[in-house]
């Protein structure tokens, strides 16, 4: 879904710019508003082009916000450090925070009552801090199961990375009635 959300991000980001840079060029008088697009959008030009000090301004700035949009769109994800787990004159032992997130997310599946788990790590000055967002059955017990999360993920990461974990926080959902129904049948 991340990859459609930025060809779609991208194509009205090139459109935009396309338009502002249309605009530019009839308000500046380098094109005219009959010959560019084939007089398509004729009538909206010279609608727009009421002032001539205005639109060219507000082209300018769309012109250079979509720019800056597209930059920023096309800059590569960066992924968080990974996370120094000890360091001795042998050499350093480190983990990638996807990782992390891997354990503590199948730590969290196998508890009763619990149908999906996805986790975020970030370290803090104390330690890790870990968001999880977790999928229940609907009339599960929420502080039980949130608290029961919590406590096997702390002592996860504890006891198998030897990270000391500061916070689970653990948001609950209910699972919907129709994703019920469409596993019983």
């Amino acid at each position: 879904m991340a990859i459609f959300n930025r060809v779609v991000v991208v194509i009205v980001g090139l459109t935009i710019l396309a338009g502002a840079i249309v605009v530019l060029l009839v308000a500046t008088g380098v094109g005219t508003a009959d010959v560019l697009l084939y007089g398509w959008f004729e009538p909206q030009l010279n609608h727009v082009l009421g002032s001539i000090e205005i639109s060219i301004a507000i082209s300018i700035a769309v012109i250079l916000g979509m720019i800056a949009m597209l930059v920023f769109e096309f800059r590569p994800l960066q992924k968080p450090p990974p996370l120094l787990i000890s360091s001795t004159e042998e050499g350093i032992v480190i983990i990638d925070a996807d990782s992390i997130c891997m354990l503590a997310e199948s730590t969290a599946a196998v508890i009763h009552s619990v149908r999906d788990v996805r986790c975020r790590v970030r370290e803090s000055t104390g330690g890790l801090v870990i968001s999880c967002r977790a999928l229940v059955i609907l009339g599960s017990n929420v502080v039980e199961i949130g608290a029961e999360i919590q406590r096997k993920i702390k002592e996860a990461i504890e006891r198998l990375i030897e990270l000391p974990v500061v916070q689970v926080n653990v948001k609950v959902r209910y699972e919907s009635i129709e994703a019920r129904r469409l596993l019983v049948q």
